[in-house]
């Protein structure tokens, strides 16, 4: 099964809309490539609408909808296709640097003792 990718202008969006798009939400659409040339669009319950091109009619997106890569969709004022959102999810996880590796947990410090206490001869030391 392949990632599914959300789609709008916030920070949070895996491929992002340039921010002049005022009408695409910060959280638009979920795109999943199905393979065979077919995408998964899920309207993430945007304000303004996702709207896919059937012949001569835009049909709104209101369930999760099969449609063609080549598709025109239109995320509020935004017109794009499945297969060109993919390309840029694709682009941006090549650009990405790699994680950084968690460093271990540091060690635990010696406790500091006060008073006296016996050295590795046994003798008593006081601190």
């Amino acid at each position: 099964m392949s990632k599914a990718y959300t789609v709008g202008r916030g920070s949070a969006a895996d491929i992002k809309i340039p921010k002049q798009h005022d009408a695409v939400g910060k959280l638009h659409i979920e795109i999943e490539d199905l393979g065979g040339g077919q995408a998964r669009v899920t309207d993430l319950r945007s304000t303004n609408g996702t709207f896919v091109n059937a012949g001569n009619d835009w049909e709104e997106i209101t369930s999760p909808r099969v449609v063609d890569l080549d598709s025109s969709l239109m995320l509020g004022d935004f017109r794009t296709t499945p297969r060109s959102l993919l390309a840029a999810a694709s682009r941006a996880a090549e650009q990405a640097p790699p994680p950084e590796p968690k460093a271990p947990p540091p060690l635990p410090g010696k406790k500091k003792r006060s008073g006296p206490r016996r050295n590795e001869f046994g003798e008593i030391v006081h601190e």
